[in-house]
């Protein structure tokens, strides 16, 4: 089972500045569900924007406008 670890006090301020080696998830800080975020799916307006104005536009399945990038990579976790 593969586990995100994400990097602490690290944002890239604009999302385009971001690695693309750097995996993406969105976490809902109303519900706390965790996805992966497909920063290719951007419509071309917000493909250079700050993080922040990314995070204001997200909406979780639950109705929150809480959404918070998170940014980091996948582990691969111990098989049980």
């Amino acid at each position: 089972m593969r586990r995100f670890q994400q990097i602490r006090d690290w944002s890239p301020g604009y999302i385009n500045v971001c690695p693309q080696h750097i995996e993406i998830m969105v976490e809902c800080t109303a519900c706390g569900v965790m996805r992966a975020f497909d920063r290719t799916a951007l419509p071309n307006g917000l493909r250079h924007a700050l993080v922040e104005t990314i995070e204001q536009r997200l909406k979780c399945a639950c109705g929150a406008k809480t959404a918070k990038l998170r940014f980091g990579h996948s582990l691969d976790g111990e098989e049980e």
